[in-house]
């Protein structure tokens, strides 16, 4: 395995360019031959494919990709490289086991193949803004009362005690802490102190924000899990490099978030499917980390749940998982909110196709995640229970199902309602659902058993 010190001195001595001419003489140059290299075709009218060979190109590009592109260092404007046989070594030595929680609440994460039966990892919950620490409170309570979830994320913070939480400022430390403070505790009173905080701390936007919130005197353990962002597209920098020195350091679990852009310097769905893939291998050799969480993303509409999207996940995953043993969690960003036809339709495309195509998810996040209070328990308690209902689809039912919901949301995903607020689907005080939503969720989990999801 190459070692950070020896990525950082590879850093140093890289060659040298712009980040414009290492998007497009490197990464798009390079994923556009090798999409004809390795006849990577997409195929509309299969958003789920179910080509075992396809998938395997896919991944053998992706290594070709990673050696061919390098990794973009922002700080000294230079390429790390890496050789086939470094890849190849250090994706066959990866230790798939990702352990995580305490006491009652320990798991270990591991991967999952194509058409297993095997149960998906349920993690729920978000690191949307509360737009006040009692909302904060109730949701995270609301998501460790879901007796399926394996790990949770905890919602970010925009103000501590009246100041607004600011990067780089005082008040960010501050608010990551308090952030974790208030998670741990809605866990205890959910009667699980010992379920994982895997998210990290989203209230902390920096790498100094991070590291001080993430002392156990804070409340987080090495058990729990810290976020490292790879940069759009293929980059890091100096500030993520020392979250993984920190991670490293104490043992927390590390995970690599990249959100590949379908429509970016990436190209369209196949480039976006290699991309997806090859970052498994960034987090691998370059931050070495636990787990992946992949989130692609649409340029234009900003959400997840695309035709092309989901088929660039699809065949992505299923790359990841028949040549990897990297645990995986995809997520959605979906266009509808919370208690909207739109966002239970795209989940449930969403999930089937990444659960047949071998990997774990991540509960969906309501209105593209950019509106406080925008997320309850209840988006993602159903989402469990449709993540675990799709354990044992394979991928020729998922693309059955996944065909049958695309028509119900695809040409309305640039007007998709945001849905109502947690304060408008749930009472604050007792923290419970209202009865208009629990009616309205029993009718879509009929309607996802009629088109071949077997929900409770």
């Amino acid at each position: 395995m190459v070692q950070l010190l020896e990525i950082y001195q590879r850093a140093q001595k890289g060659r040298t360019m712009s980040g414009e001419s290492f998007d497009l003489d490197r990464l798009y140059a390079s994923l556009t031959r090798l999409v004809k290299k390795y006849d990577i075709k997409y195929d509309p009218d299969n958003p789920v494919p179910s080509d075992d060979a396809l998938a395997d190109r896919v991944f053998e590009a992706a290594v070709g990709f990673f050696v061919e592109c390098g990794v973009y260092v922002q700080d000294t404007r230079t390429v790390v490289g890496f050789s086939s046989q470094e890849v190849l070594n250090a994706v066959a030595n990866h230790n798939g086991d990702c352990h995580f929680g305490e006491g009652k609440e320990a798991r270990i994460f591991r991967s999952r193949k194509p058409d297993s039966s095997t149960r998906p990892w349920c993690h729920v919950g978000s690191g949307i803004v509360a737009s006040t620490e009692e909302i904060a409170s109730r949701i995270v309570q609301g998501n460790a009362s879901i007796k399926a979830a394996d790990s949770m994320s905890v919602n970010a913070l925009d103000r501590i005690d009246g100041f607004a939480i600011n990067t780089g400022q005082p008040t960010e430390i501050l608010g990551a802490i308090r952030s974790i403070k208030i998670a741990r505790e809605a866990c205890r009173a959910a009667g699980r102190p010992g379920l994982p905080i895997i998210n990290g701390i989203a209230t902390a936007g920096s790498a100094i924000a991070t590291i001080a919130a993430a002392g156990t005197q804070f409340c987080l353990r090495p058990s729990d899990g810290i976020i490292v962002g790879a940069l759009a597209e293929f980059k890091t920098n100096w500030e993520m490099l020392a979250k993984v020195a920190y991670c490293l350091s104490t043992g927390f679990n590390i995970v690599l978030a990249s959100a590949p852009m379908l429509g970016g310097y990436g190209g369209g769905p196949e480039g976006t499917a290699i991309l997806n893939t090859a970052y498994v291998l960034f987090g691998i050799l370059v931050y070495q980390c636990n787990y992946y969480l992949s989130l692609p993303l649409h340029i234009n509409l900003s959400c997840s749940t695309t035709r092309n999207v989901i088929w660039a996940t699809a065949l992505s995953a299923q790359a990841i998982a028949r040549n990897t043993n990297m645990p995986t969690l995809t997520l959605a960003y979906a266009a509808g909110g919370p208690m909207t036809e739109s966002f239970y339709y795209e989940s449930a495309a969403f999930i089937a196709a990444s659960i047949a195509s071998g990997v774990s998810t991540q509960t969906p996040h309501p209105a593209k995640a950019v509106l406080p209070d925008y997320v309850t328990p209840l988006e993602m308690k159903t989402t469990t229970e449709t993540a675990l209902a799709c354990a044992g689809m394979t991928r020729k039912e998922a693309n059955k199902v996944v065909k049958a919901l695309l028509p119900k949301y695809e040409q309305n995903l640039a007007e998709a309602s945001v849905g109502k607020s947690y304060t408008e689907c749930f009472d604050l005080e007792t923290g419970n659902p209202t009865d208009e939503y629990l009616d309205f969720v029993e009718k879509i989990k009929k309607e996802l058993s009629n088109i071949g999801i077997p929900m409770r």
